[in-house]
C-alpha cells in the first residue's frame, strides 16, 4: 500500500514537473518563431517586414510577461526604427530596453544600448549629453566587448571633431583603434584620424597614415575610393603643384561604378577645388556635377557647398537663381532641424514623464492597497470616491500644465535654435579673436576697442533680425523706431518725406522686405561706411515707389560694388516683390543706393 502510495505522489510530481516545462518550452516556442522571422528579414534588409515582426514579438514577450524577451524586443525595435531613420523612435526602444536590462543586471546589453543612445543623440548634435552617454556606456562594458568599446570611443571623436577639439579626437580614435579588432573599422577609424590631422594642417602625418592604409589590401571598394580621394586632396593641400588628377580621377571611376553618389559628391568637390585657380572653366564643369548629384540625392549641405562653388566662379548675374535656391535651401534646412530637434526633444520629455508618472502611480497603488486592507466599512466608500475625485483634479492640472509646458518648450526652442545659429555663425570668430587680442599685451587698446565695438554692432544687428516685425496700421512708426535706433551723436539720419510712401497700407511682405533691407543698410552703414550723415528721400508716384539711400561715408575700393552676404541678401529680397535695387557708389565720396518697386 505505502509502494502504491509513493509511486503515485512521484508520478504526481513527474507530470506536474513535465507539465509546466511543457507549457515554457510552448511559450518560448512561439517567442523563438517570431524572432526567427524577425531575422529571417533583418538578414534581407527588409526592414519593414523586420519592424513588423519586432512588434509581435514584443506583444508575444508581454503576453508571457517575461522582462528578458521584453527587453530582447525592445532592442530590436530600436535597431529597425533606426535603419528607417525613425531616429527619435529608435532612441526612445533603446531606452525602454536599457531600464528593463537594468532590472536583469545584465550589464553588457546596458552598455550597448546606452551606446546607441549615445550615437542618436550626437546624430541630433547633443553632444554633451551623447558624451555623457557614451563614457556611462564605457563603464558599463568594462573592456568586456572590444566593439561596443570601439564604437563609443569612435563617437567621442566624432562629437570632439564636431566640436573643433581636434587633439581630443585624436586621442579617441586611438582609443578606438586599441579595442578594435575588426580591420574594415580600423580603417575607417584610420581614414578618420587622417582627416583630423587635415583639419590641424598636418599634412605629412595625414598622408604617412592614408599611405600606410593603401598598402594593406582593402576590399571595400567603398572605404578605398575614400582612401585614395582623401590622400590625394590631401597630397595637393600640402603641396600645391602636386599632381594628383589621375587619383582623384580614380577615385571617381571607382565611386561611379559602385554608384556611391554621396562619395562622388565628395570626389567632384575635390576635384573643382584642385582647378580652380588654373582652370576655372573645369573647375565649374565639376561644380556643377556636384550640384546634379547633391540635387538627385537631396543631399543639402552638399547642395549649399556646390551653389557656394558655383556663385564664387560666375559673375553675379548668372548667379541669381542659385542664390534664391540657396536662401530656400537654408531656411527649410533650418525649419526641418528645427522640427526635427523638437520630435526629438518630445520623446526625451514624454519618456521621462512617463517614468516619472509610473513610479507616482506605483506609490499610489501601494498607499491605495493599505487603504483597503485597512478601511472594510462604509468609510472606504467614501475615501474611494475622494481618491477618484482627486485623481480627476490632478489629471486635468497636469493635462493643462503639459500642454502649456509644451507650448512654451516649443517657443523656446525655436527661438534659441535660431539665435544659437546666429552666435555660433557671425559672433563666434570674432570674439575668440577679440579674446586672443586681449591676451596679447602688445594690442593696442584702441584695436580691441574697435573690435569689441564691431562685435556690439553685430550683436544689435542679429537683435533686429530676430525681432518680430511689427506689419500692418503701425508699421511707419515701427520702421521710424528702426532708424532712430542707427541715428548717433557721430552719424545724423535724415528721413525725408517718408510720410508720402504711405507705409502702413503695404502689403504685408513689402512692409517686411523693407525694414530687413534697410536694417542691412543701415548695419553696414555703421559697420564699414565711416559716414556722418545719412539721407533717405521718398517718393511716391500713381504706381511706382521710390526709396533712395545716401551717405558721405567712404564707399568701396576702386569703384566697384562687393555683393557679399548682407547686400546680396538685399538685392535678393528686393526681387522678391518684383523690384530693383542699384548701387551708386564713389569712393571717399559716399555710397547711393537706388531701390524702386510696384506700391
Amino acid at each position: 500500500m505505502k509502494l502504491k502510495f509513493l509511486f503515485l505522489f512521484y508520478f504526481i510530481i513527474f507530470l506536474n514537473n513535465n507539465l509546466f516545462s511543457f507549457q515554457d518550452k510552448s511559450i518560448n516556442s512561439t517567442f523563438d518563431s517570431i524572432y526567427k522571422k524577425v531575422l529571417h528579414h533583418s538578414k534581407k534588409r527588409q526592414n519593414n517586414k523586420a519592424l513588423f515582426y519586432a512588434h509581435q514579438l514584443l506583444i508575444e514577450a508581454k503576453k508571457n510577461k517575461n522582462i528578458k524577451q521584453q527587453a530582447k524586443s525592445y532592442n530590436k525595435l530600436a535597431i529597425y526604427n533606426y535603419r528607417e531613420n525613425f531616429n527619435d523612435s529608435a532612441f526612445y526602444y533603446y531606452r525602454k530596453s536599457k531600464e528593463l536590462y537594468i532590472q536583469l543586471g545584465d550589464s553588457i546589453n546596458i552598455g550597448m544600448n546606452l551606446l546607441n543612445i549615445g550615437i542618436i543623440e550626437s546624430d541630433y548634435g547633443s553632444y554633451s549629453a551623447s558624451d555623457s552617454t557614451l563614457v556611462e556606456s564605457i563603464k558599463y562594458v568594462k573592456g568586456k566587448r572590444d566593439r561596443t568599446m570601439a564604437s563609443a570611443y569612435n563617437c567621442l571623436a566624432i562629437n570632439a571633431k564636431d566640436r573643433f577639439l581636434y587633439t581630443d579626437a585624436i586621442t579617441y580614435y586611438n582609443k578606438a583603434l586599441e579595442f578594435s579588432t575588426k580591420k574594415s573599422s580600423k580603417n575607417i577609424y584610420k581614414n578618420n584620424l587622417a582627416n583630423v590631422y587635415k583639419e590641424l594642417k598636418n599634412y605629412p602625418k595625414s598622408i604617412l597614415i592614408l599611405e600606410n592604409l593603401l598598402k594593406d589590401s582593402i576590399t571595400d571598394q567603398k572605404t578605398k575610393a575614400r582612401i585614395i580621394d582623401n590622400l590625394a586632396h590631401i597630397k595637393w593641400l600640402n603641396k600645391s603643384k602636386e599632381n594628383v588628377l589621375k587619383e582623384l580621377l580614380l577615385a571617381v571611376s571607382i565611386r561611379e561604378k559602385l554608384n556611391d553618389n554621396s562619395g562622388l559628391i565628395a570626389s567632384y568637390n575635390h576635384l573643382s577645388d584642385y582647378f580652380r585657380d588654373n582652370n576655372k572653366l573645369q573647375s565649374l564643369f565639376y561644380a556643377n556635377k556636384m550640384y546634379e548629384v547633391a540635387k538627385k540625392e537631396k543631399a543639402t549641405n552638399g547642395l549649399l557647398e556646390s551653389i557656394d562653388i558655383i556663385v564664387s566662379l560666375q559673375k553675379p548675374e548668372k548667379s541669381i537663381k542659385y542664390y534664391k535656391e540657396s536662401i530656400h535651401l537654408r531656411d527649410s534646412l533650418q525649419e526641418e532641424e528645427t522640427k526635427r530637434q523638437y520630435k526629438f526633444a518630445k520623446i526625451k520629455y514624454n519618456y521621462e514623464e512617463e517614468q516619472k508618472q509610473k513610479q507616482k502611480f506605483k506609490t499610489l497603488a501601494t498607499e491605495s492597497k493599505l487603504v483597503v486592507e485597512q478601511q472594510r466599512n462604509e468609510k472606504k466608500n467614501i475615501i474611494i470616491i475622494g481618491v477618484l475625485l482627486t485623481f480627476g483634479f490632478i489629471f486635468l492640472i497636469y493635462r493643462r500644465k503639459y500642454q502649456y509646458q509644451k507650448r512654451i518648450l516649443q517657443e523656446t526652442y525655436d527661438t534659441e535654435t535660431r539665435i544659437a545659429k546666429k552666435l555660433h555663425d557671425e559672433l563666434g570668430n570674432d570674439i575668440f579673436n577679440t579674446l586672443t587680442k586681449v591676451q596679447n599685451a602688445k594690442i593696442k587698446k584702441a584695436e580691441i576697442i574697435n573690435d569689441l565695438d564691431k562685435i556690439y554692432l553685430q550683436t544689435r544687428a542679429i537683435s533686429h533680425e530676430n525681432d518680430c516685425i511689427e506689419t500692418g496700421s503701425d508699421f511707419e512708426n515701427y520702421f521710424r523706431n528702426l532708424v532712430a535706433g542707427y541715428n548717433s551723436n557721430t552719424c545724423k539720419i535724415i528721413l525725408k518725406d517718408l510720410s508720402v510712401l504711405d507705409l502702413n497700407n503695404l502689403k504685408k511682405e513689402k512692409q517686411v522686405v523693407i525694414y530687413r533691407v534697410f536694417n542691412e543698410l543701415f548695419v553696414n552703414m555703421k559697420k564699414h561706411s565711416k559716414a556722418s550723415l545719412v539721407v533717405l528721400s521718398c517718393k511716391k508716384t500713381k504706381h511706382n515707389i521710390e526709396m533712395i539711400y545716401a551717405d558721405n561715408g567712404i564707399g568701396f575700393n576702386e569703384n566697384t560694388i562687393i555683393l557679399k552676404n548682407g547686400l546680396k541678401n538685399m538685392e535678393t529680397r528686393i526681387k522678391t516683390i518684383k523690384g530693383t535695387i542699384n548701387f551708386e557708389n564713389k569712393p571717399n565720396k559716399g555710397l547711393k543706393v537706388n531701390i524702386h518697386f510696384k506700391n
